[in-house]
């Protein structure tokens, strides 16, 4: 799958809002419709700050997926070998990071 991304292209379950370093950051996991493949979805938005929205989408194993916490969100996004981001913070562009391209 490549962006851009529906809502409507998943179905979506709420994991939790992870609270560490008071990120407040919303986190989900959406099942794609067409292929099944479960991906871990992040968002974070500072409210007081304008252009501060950011989102992460990367794809997760079923035992990745199962054991997921709010906590855990942030670490398990900088062990996949790539994911997706974008948001207002990123000029609403959608990027896509490889993790041995840092």
């Amino acid at each position: 799958m490549k962006p851009p991304f529906h809502d409507s292209d998943f179905d979506s379950v709420e994991i939790g809002i992870d609270k560490s370093n008071g990120r407040f950051g919303q986190v989900s996991i959406k099942t794609c419709r067409r292929c099944t493949r479960k991906w871990l979805d992040y968002h974070i938005e500072v409210e007081a700050f304008s252009e501060s929205g950011r989102w992460y989408c990367g794809l997760l194993s079923d035992e990745a997926a199962r054991m997921l916490t709010p906590e855990k969100a942030i670490a398990v996004l900088e062990d996949l070998d790539w994911y997706f981001y974008g948001g207002s913070y990123f000029g609403r562009v959608v990027h896509h990071r490889h993790s041995w391209a840092e």
